[in-house]
């Protein structure tokens, strides 16, 4: 019999709590520790769609990347479908737990994960002094136009199209960083690492200007190709469940969480 605790060990063995950035509301979101689990849901967002699709198919436990519970709720008026999809998910016994900021820095994690999609060189932490970086570093096999590597980047994640911001410098592509979701707030340690180029999603307006004038080449892809996460963290439970022949049954939520439609 496996409970929601049993599996948190697990993720938590994975990804200790421990190396998660400052402020991340990250860990174990709503539900009960002690609860039964017989299946168990991979998402990248909680939202009410997928939480719609966790009860259609009696989960009884989502996993997800981003946590649910960004904010505090101020009040539990049921008119706010933030505040129905949390009664939703207490109604139907679902218990939620996140893996954000340190799946993004654990060994094998996000930033790996998104890395090795893209099959670059000599991969290394982008702060090869911390045991738990936030992002990776890659060489290109030769030094690349922007624009090539901008729609490699692009085909690799199996995207339609993407943004990026070509440096006041005009270098080729050659070093880069990654670091997945909104980091665009670690250019200047993306800099201090040697990088030549920036692969990051929901990069702001002027931070892309300092970015420029700074030599920095970016690609931004976007926020949601953290999905990769449904897979991953599903292969995570199925190799632990393998190993200590557990009854448990781990599947992958088919929701399209993607916010943004481009003309």
């Amino acid at each position: 019999m496996v409970k929601v605790q049993d599996i948190i060990n697990r993720i938590e063995e994975f990804a200790p709590l421990s190396i998660k950035m400052d402020g991340d509301p990250t860990g174990f979101q709503m539900g009960d520790r002690q609860q039964t689990v017989n299946r168990v849901m991979t998402t990248l967002d909680v939202r009410p769609n997928v939480v719609a699709e966790a009860i259609d198919k009696k989960v009884d436990l989502i996993v997800a990347h981003h946590p649910v519970m960004f904010h505090a709720a101020h009040n539990l008026d049921l008119a706010s479908p933030q505040n129905k999809m949390y009664r939703d998910l207490l109604t139907h016994n679902i218990s939620v737990y996140a893996s954000h900021t340190n799946l993004d820095k654990a060994h094998n994690g996000m930033n790996d994960w998104l890395m090795e999609e893209l099959g670059l060189q000599n991969v290394r932490f982008l702060d090869e002094n911390d045991d738990y970086s936030i992002g990776r570093m890659g060489e290109t096999k030769e030094p690349m136009d922007l624009v090539d590597f901008a729609k490699m980047v692009r085909d690799a994640y199996h995207l339609s199209n993407l943004r990026y911001v070509k440096s006041d410098l005009g270098q080729k592509v050659h070093k880069v960083a990654i670091i997945g979701g909104d980091a665009g707030k670690f250019y200047p340690e993306v800099l201090k690492a040697g990088a030549d180029t920036f692969i990051t999603g929901d990069v702001y307006y002027h931070t892309a200007h300092d970015m420029m004038a700074n030599g920095l080449n970016v690609v931004d892809p976007g926020h949601h190709v953290e999905a990769v996460f449904i897979k991953e963290m599903a292969n995570i439970l199925n190799d632990w469940k393998r190993s200590n022949k557990l009854d448990l049954d781990i599947v992958q939520s088919e929701v399209d969480t993607e916010p943004y439609n481009f003309l």
